[in-house]
């Protein structure tokens, strides 16, 4: 695809968020030769992304023309904003469909971020079934077989399409739900943790479907940002340009957890915090929850990440109660904002 001097410039989305922000702030520091530009849509957060060495461009995702032109114009762009904005999703593909049919040039990358629930297998009953089929980054045909129709599958599939048809050289990253600090340029909370606050004050208490043992997966954030300056020096070096965009994504996954024990967690740490009343987590019926949780919170994700092990990458074993107090206090100083 070209020389790897080509490959110098980057359109960032998600510049200010708890992955994207931690991902930038790597970037910058081990890549001081790229220009950055970033979408900031906030003016409040423009100097503490300016101060990285980052150029900012204000806007909102809605302003689909103006993420169209920067993508055709960068040659990496990174999506670490939104899993699920198929609106967005579709400006940033047309922007580097452009690129390739009207302006005559080489696809260019799309770094994206996903997400494991894209594996969940269905479950309605807090079951774990662990003859259950495991997708593996590594299996081709597994990756292949992701829809429209899976969670985050209306994003993921379209990319690896327009990959496929020579439009972008996409490269997908699919973590587990993230734990600790917050280490970008502005301050986030977990999006895992704000979710699951919510859910349980919503409730007033912790709940788990069933006898809660079907599996979720997480990760540390630092393991994580590690995962992705991998997968980008992959990209620089132009070592996978030509492969198989299905040979292009990375399952990003430490440890399985039972959704009782993690709801367990979450129950006696808001207790010590004084927002529950009872620590003690509680089955309840599938059928309570609304959606987007009830898309998931029976059922069990089943994967493995080789292709991400076989980059040299390992991620340490998580152990929820030792990020609870703080994950947990930084969500609900976010959700207070």
């Amino acid at each position: 695809m070209g020389d790897p001097k080509a490959l110098s410039t980057v359109f960032y989305l998600g510049a200010t968020g708890y992955i994207g922000g931690a991902v930038l702030a790597e970037l910058v520091k081990t890549h001081p030769e790229l220009k950055v530009t970033a979408l900031v849509r906030n003016p409040s957060h423009v100097k503490a992304i300016r101060d990285l060495g980052v150029e900012v461009v204000e806007g909102s995702f809605s302003d689909t023309d103006l993420i169209s032109s920067r993508v055709r114009a960068a040659d990496i762009t990174v999506n670490s904003a939104d899993s699920d904005d198929t609106a967005l999703n579709e400006a940033i593909l047309a922007g580097q469909r452009a690129r390739v049919v009207d302006d005559g040039k080489l696809p260019a990358v799309l770094l994206h971020t996903s997400g494991v629930a894209v594996f969940v297998d269905g479950g309605k009953e807090g079951k774990h079934d662990p003859n259950s089929k495991f997708w593996n980054d590594a299996n081709e045909a597994d990756i292949r077989s992701i829809t429209p129709q899976m969670l985050h599958g209306q994003v993921d599939a379209p990319i690896l399409k327009a990959a496929e048809e020579g439009f972008t050289e996409s490269y997908i990253i699919c973590p587990a739900a993230v734990v600790g600090p917050s280490t970008g340029p502005v301050p986030s909370s977990s999006v895992f943790f704000k979710f699951m606050v919510q859910l349980v004050l919503a409730f007033k208490k912790a709940v788990y479907v069933g006898e809660g043992e079907n599996i979720f997966y997480t990760v540390r954030l630092d393991d994580l940002v590690d995962l992705y300056k991998r997968v980008f020096a992959r990209i620089l070096s132009r070592a996978d340009a030509n492969a198989s965009p299905y040979s292009r994504y990375y399952i990003g996954v430490s440890t399985p957890d039972p959704w009782k024990h993690i709801l367990t967690v979450f129950g006696a740490t808001l207790a010590r915090n004084g927002k529950l009343e009872d620590a003690t987590a509680q089955s309840i019926p599938l059928s309570v929850i609304p959606p987007p949780a009830s898309l998931f919170f029976g059922a069990s994700q089943h994967v493995r990440g080789e292709r991400a092990k076989n980059l040299g990458w390992e991620a340490r074993p998580v152990v929820l109660e030792d990020w609870a107090d703080e994950g947990i206090t930084a969500a609900l100083a976010s959700l207070q904002k």
